[in-house]
């Protein structure tokens, strides 16, 4: 991983990687949420559907619940995965189990949720480029905070050093992290698909940004 002292240096879509996390148990879906269909698809597929991905230095889903029904979705875009050993201790464990497969080059990780599953391409570059020195930064669409973060690789020690149940946002506002809001054109990041009702509003996104020529 890169030393702090060349976080600085501007990030290219390969210094960057993408954990994603679809290993929840759903319940209050009532099904599995990354393999919820919109338009015919599922959402993990939406996910990881958009060209940009392809140019990241590196892409890792991680499973859990499911993972024998998620794996072939995975397998379609050739990225790798991992299921998570202890899934009943909290986010934060999936977002280790992802850390510990990324490629050593890696220099800034994003972290999405497969219920968060349509960002702009725009987005992630925005992120990129607003890294610099910061720890992290993270999208923010009207004053809402949303996902997915951006962090330097230079926090991956202290990220796995944390409790597998432990919120991760503490750590973003420890002061010495250095926390940046970034303020996005991109109301996808704010999704947070729980229920079946809330599939209305990926549904008008989703419809929106393929208006704009944004989505594939």
């Amino acid at each position: 991983m890169t030393s702090p002292g060349n976080a600085q240096a501007a990030l290219a879509l390969q210094d960057m990687a993408l954990v994603v996390l679809a290993a929840g148990r759903s319940t209050r879906m009532g099904s599995p949420k990354a393999l919820v269909e919109l338009e015919g698809r599922p959402l993990l597929e939406h996910l990881l559907a958009p060209p940009l991905l392809r140019e990241f230095g590196d892409v890792v889903v991680v499973l859990g619940h499911h993972a024998d029904a998620l794996r072939p979705v995975v397998a379609r875009f050739g990225y790798r995965h991992v299921v998570n050993p202890d899934l009943d201790r909290g986010r934060t464990g999936s977002v280790h189990a992802g850390l510990r497969m990324l490629r050593a080059t890696v220099r800034a990780v994003f972290v999405q949720p497969v219920d968060c599953p349509i960002i702009l391409p725009q987005t992630y570059t925005s992120l990129a480029a607003a890294l610099g020195s910061a720890g992290v930064v993270i999208p923010s669409y009207r004053g809402n905070r949303g996902h997915p973060p951006l962090f330097s690789a230079r926090l991956i020690p202290q990220i796995l050093a944390a409790g597998p149940d432990e919120p991760l946002r503490d750590l973003w506002q420890a002061p010495e992290v250095g926390c940046r809001l970034v303020e996005v054109d991109d109301p996808g990041v704010l999704l947070n698909i729980d229920r079946p009702e809330d599939l209305q509003w990926l549904a008008s996104l989703r419809a929106a940004g393929r208006a704009k020529g944004a989505h594939r």
